[in-house]
């Protein structure tokens, strides 16, 4: 290993990407113990500080972790939950067969609202009674991995928070508006920083990146039916396209 130290880039920062370098390209694989901060001190005639800053860096990324006693190792893959033939229906609250153990939130009655109206195509000018917001977390070994959001016009579903609450099953909630099920989507798929109230519900620091899912279903008719609004944590979920 080699460093520039006549460089304007910081000791700590050469030594940092160097690491990552040697990880990225196989010298260090995932579990393996990292040269002690003492022998590369001596091996790049370093000082103690510039190693640790080098290697508090790394540790706070997730790329290295040390264990006390032992020494520093190179970070393992985590074990991701994978959500099989995953489509635009996947996550669609009027597509569940059943709720039960689900764990929804309190189902909520939400006023008209703008970027919702223009997603169900509701004129601007024209009243309606709002909608329905279902929420429910996505778990895996008791790991919360994601935060579903349902949107619902009322129009459609006026008994709808009422037949939720009242333990209703989704057979009966359906029956007789099969209709105005969704059949297809368009959502977009995005990395994007999580806003602070999903790194709260998913126990994240703060404008750590998600994998956001948003956009609309539609119903045989072609009409927007429900909107989905889906925040995962990409370390922790693979998505399987069919």
């Amino acid at each position: 290993m080699r460093l520039d130290k006549h460089s304007s880039i910081p000791l700590y920062a050469q030594l940092r990407e160097l690491l990552v370098e040697q990880i990225q390209d196989g010298r260090y694989k995932p579990g393996d113990q990292i040269p002690s901060e003492l022998t590369l001190c001596e091996e790049l005639d370093l000082s103690r500080p510039t190693v640790r800053q080098a290697i508090a860096d790394l540790v706070a990324d997730g790329i290295l972790v040390i264990e006390k006693g032992k020494g520093t190792f190179v970070a393992k893959e985590p074990e991701r939950f994978v959500i099989e033939h995953f489509n635009a229906l996947t996550f669609s609250f009027l597509n569940f067969d059943t709720y039960e153990g689900v764990g929804l939130k309190p189902i909520k009655l939400m006023e008209p609202d703008p970027e919702l109206d223009r997603m169900f195509k509701y004129p601007a000018d024209k009243p309606h009674p709002g909608y329905w917001l279902i929420e429910w977390p996505l778990r895996a070994d008791n790991e919360i991995l994601g935060i579903c959001s349902s949107y619902v016009p009322v129009q459609i579903f006026p008994e709808l928070g009422q037949s939720i609450s009242a333990g209703k099953r989704m057979v009966d909630i359906k029956s007789n508006k099969y209709a105005m099920l969704p059949q297809k989507g368009s959502l977009s798929v995005l990395a994007r920083p999580a806003k602070n109230k999903e790194a709260k519900a998913l126990n994240i620091p703060r404008r750590t990146f998600i994998l956001a899912i948003e956009g609309p279903l539609f119903s045989r008719s072609g009409h927007v039916c429900e909107v989905l609004r889906v925040a995962l944590r990409p370390d922790l979920v693979q998505l399987e396209m069919n």
